[in-house]
């Protein structure tokens, strides 16, 4: 990012604060320090940028932000995966009222979603209070970027997706024909709507894109399919007030989406270990970034989700698994001491698969909250590989330690700066530095510190044994008498 400055710039110095939205559609923020003429007020200025640095915005609008997110991935898992569902497992169930309340609901979710997506945008990568989320000059500079163009982009999607909507529901085209039309709009716009989250996130940035991109549609796809088809047991499985919304074997519906939802587990698992390597890249990475983090939890509850889906497929190819006359001829079955008709079993099975197929949507949903605070974060990798930055005042200097790229091997690069009250480079009679793990009890280790210009040290070529925390040690001594020691954590990848 360039700008051009005043040419009658007067002197003194200048604090330049700046947020921009990457291409991931991150906001990243900074402050530096410039003088011109002068260096008079430095001190004060250094302090002000550290500040504007750390600055995170609104808390409010965070979670406002992030609740929008996950609205948008429910709205849009819902709304591609039950039209897909219905598509493939029974297409009379479009007619049904209950189903076409939640393709439209899910419509109205991801397309309300989405709007407010653009204008909250705007304020969260300012960093600016809820009341300016209607200010057109910022909703039009979000929509100048990568992430309001894919916004609009989806918008215009779902709009062409209303006759899809009215075809699968039977309101357009004839009863069967209608058909011929409604699957190639719904696989091509489904594509399309599933291709928007990866085109403005982390997908579609860093090495090898295309592959991520790929990937992440699948991903989505597969988890739409999985999610569509418990969607659309929740509606079969309820008691109708009339048989117009309901199949006429419900268990055979039942099957087919136990069948496709097996396939979808085994794709979501297989793309999502695949773009996990991608975006973390190491244990160390796993364990030690946000993203990391919150991405162990959410293959917490991925792998609990899958449990109670094997319970739910149990129930399914247990009586379920039966012909229909046979359902109906079962033997008896006892439950607490009381023997029960076949019928009266299979009802109890039916109240049992309701019930797990509910706590599998509860979970779902939890999935997708955890989802939306993940497309938040910074990828692991990309986390892990920024340099190591430590800053700290002392005996009237200010020290700025940064190691690059503070991962295990001999290729690391320390610099060292120390500045005065004012904000000048200060030589100094004395600045060591040594490292050591106390957790495998290596070091110290020295770090041989060179003299680059005035008030800048540096080496290269700095072995760093392995990965883990270690502890960074700086001697500073400003004249014969004063000298401080100060220690700092320094995570190594």
């Amino acid at each position: 990012m360039t700008t051009s400055l005043p040419a009658d710039l007067p002197r003194g110095t200048y604090v330049v604060a700046w947020r921009v939205i990457s291409a991931d559609s991150h906001p990243v923020h900074g402050a530096f320090v410039f003088s011109v003429g002068s260096a008079v007020g430095a001190g004060k200025a250094s302090s002000l940028a550290a500040t504007l640095s750390g600055q995170s915005g609104s808390t409010t609008v965070g979670v406002l932000y992030w609740f929008i997110r996950f609205a948008t991935f429910a709205g849009l898992i819902l709304l591609v995966g039950l039209a897909i569902m219905v598509t493939l497992v029974w297409r009379p169930g479009g007619t049904s009222r209950r189903i076409g309340r939640l393709l439209w609901t899910s419509w109205i979710v991801l397309f309300g979603s989405t709007l407010l997506g653009i204008a909250i945008q705007g304020v969260y990568a300012a960093a600016l209070p809820l009341t300016d989320i209607v200010r057109p000059t910022l909703v039009n500079a979000v929509l100048h970027t990568r992430f309001g163009k894919i916004e609009l982009l989806r918008l215009v999607l779902l709009i062409a997706f209303v006759p899809v909507l009215l075809g699968i529901q039977g309101r357009i085209g004839g009863r069967e024909r209608r058909w011929a039309w409604v699957v190639p709009a719904e696989v091509a716009l489904g594509i399309g709507l599933l291709l928007t989250p990866g085109l403005a996130g982390h997908a579609s940035s860093g090495s090898q894109a295309g592959l991520g991109l790929a990937l992440d549609v699948l991903h989505l796809g597969a988890a739409a399919v999985w999610l569509g088809g418990l969607a659309l047991l929740a509606t079969v499985l309820v008691k109708a007030d009339t048989g117009v919304d309901q199949p006429r074997d419900p268990a055979m519906v039942t099957l087919k989406v136990s069948s496709f939802a097996f396939t979808a587990v085994v794709v979501v698992v297989a793309t999502g270990t695949v773009q996990a390597i991608r975006q973390v890249g190491s244990f160390d990475a796993l364990v030690h970034t946000a993203y990391g983090r919150t991405l162990l939890v959410k293959i917490g509850l991925v792998v609990l989700l899958i449990g109670v889906g094997a319970m739910s497929r149990r129930i399914v190819h247990g009586s379920w698994g039966l012909p229909r006359t046979a359902r109906r001829s079962a033997p008896e079955a006892v439950t607490a001491g009381h023997p029960k008709s076949g019928d009266d079993g299979w009802r109890d099975e039916h109240r049992n698969l309701r019930r797990s197929v509910l706590v599998e949507v509860g979970i779902a949903l939890v999935v997708l909250l955890v989802t939306a605070l993940l497309v938040n974060a910074v990828p692991a990798k990309q986390a892990a590989g920024l340099p190591f930055s430590y800053t700290f005042n002392t005996l009237g200097v200010q020290v700025n330690v940064i190691v690059d790229p503070a991962r295990a091997g001999p290729d690391n690069q320390v610099h060292v700066y120390v500045l005065s009250g004012i904000g000048t480079p200060r030589a100094v009679p004395e600045l060591d530095a040594s490292i050591s793990l106390p957790a495998q009890s290596i070091g110290p280790l020295d770090i041989p510190l060179v003299v680059a210009g005035p008030g800048h040290y540096f080496a290269t070529h700095v072995d760093i044994p392995i990965a883990g925390t270690w502890v960074l040690k700086i001697i500073v001594r400003t004249d014969d008498i004063n000298e401080q020691v100060v220690s700092a954590p320094l995570p190594v990848h």
